[in-house]
Parts: structure tokens; C-alpha cells; sequence
């Protein structure tokens, strides 16, 4: 079936994507440099780590579900054409 090919594509490039998203996430520096006027003080920004896991478990359920597709499209062997 297509379906098992294209949904484990689509995990894929999600997984791929939300593991850039964090990887961008953790190499921006943490706090913008602070202005001259220290009157205004800046909200620190948080970081999460939910895209990453997110990203990883739909990356490794990507790969998961196009193998498995593979394998059900091909015949079985003993209906194979040799």
C-alpha cells in the first residue's frame, strides 16, 4: 500500500524538521545582549526540549512504518518471479 510509504515519509521529514527546529533552539544564545539602558530589563527566553523527543519518536516511527511497508508490498516468496 501507498499509504504506509507516504505516511512514514511525511514522520520523516516532521521528525527531521522538529529536530532542526531544537537543534536551532539550543545554539541561539539563551539571553539577547542586554541594551545601555538597564531600566528595561529583558524576559529570559526558556527552551524546551518537547520538539527534540517529539521529533526523535516520530523520525524512528518514520523508519519504522516505511519498513514495514516495504515489506508488505513485496510477494512472498513463493510467489516471487524469478
Amino acid at each position: 500500500m501507498q499509504f504506509g510509504k507516504i505516511s512514514g515519509l511525511a514522520l520523516i521529514v516532521l521528525g527531521i524538521l522538529l529536530c532542526g527546529l531544537q537543534f536551532i533552539q539550543w545554539t541561539l544564545p539563551a539571553k539577547a545582549p542586554a541594551p545601555a539602558d538597564q531600566s528595561v530589563a529583558q524576559p529570559e527566553r526558556k527552551t524546551t526540549s518537547l520538539p527534540g523527543i517529539i521529533g526523535l519518536g516520530s523520525l524512528a516511527g518514520g523508519i519504522v512504518l516505511l519498513v514495514t511497508a516495504r515489506r508488505r508490498d513485496e510477494p512472498e516468496p513463493r510467489h516471487a518471479v524469478k
